[in-house]
């Protein structure tokens, strides 16, 4: 008889599948001279128009926030994207997508779509749905249990923007 899943064997089952997901994407983007964080840099940007407030931008990305400006610094350096002085708020800074992150972003986007649809559309389509909901649980439990500030549902940060390429 098989043994009924622990909670800690769901943690363990989640650290080896985002161990997994992170070598992959890291091997995906290097071709491309990018990493995995820089890649999600350029697609918040590209489905924002082109442009987008910086403490937005830290919010929804996938990666920790102490290591972000290093990101952006090197994306800046290689022209990927440029640093504008809000309008409205000189303490806060936009993030623009320059013409060649835009190019390389279009490049990349379709290709990674794809190899994305394989991966996870090999999970049915009538379960999804359930797992998002207990993914949702475990998003509010960890948020409840660590003090954290942000107020977003799991819902709410996979809301997808408008494209406008």
């Amino acid at each position: 008889m098989e043994r009924k899943p622990e909670p800690h064997d769901l943690l363990v089952a989640l650290l080896l599948v985002q161990s997994l997901l992170e070598r992959r994407s890291e091997a995906y983007f290097q071709p491309f001279g990018l990493t995995g964080a820089q890649f999600n840099i350029l697609n918040l940007l590209g489905y924002r128009k082109g442009r987008m407030d910086q403490a937005e931008l830290v919010d929804l990305l996938l990666v920790g926030k102490s290591s972000i400006s290093i990101v952006l610094n090197r994306m800046v350096r290689d022209e990927l994207i440029k640093r504008e002085e809000h309008p409205k708020d000189r303490r806060q800074v936009v993030l623009i997508l320059t013409q060649k992150g835009r190019a390389l972003w279009h490049k990349i986007s379709p290709r990674y779509e794809r190899e994305v649809q394989k991966v996870f559309g090999s999970l049915p389509a009538k379960r999804r749905q359930p797992f998002v909901d207990d993914l949702e649980r475990l998003y509010g439990a960890l948020k409840r249990n660590s003090n954290e500030t942000s107020f977003s549902t799991l819902r709410e940060t996979l809301q997808p923007p408008a494209f406008t390429a």
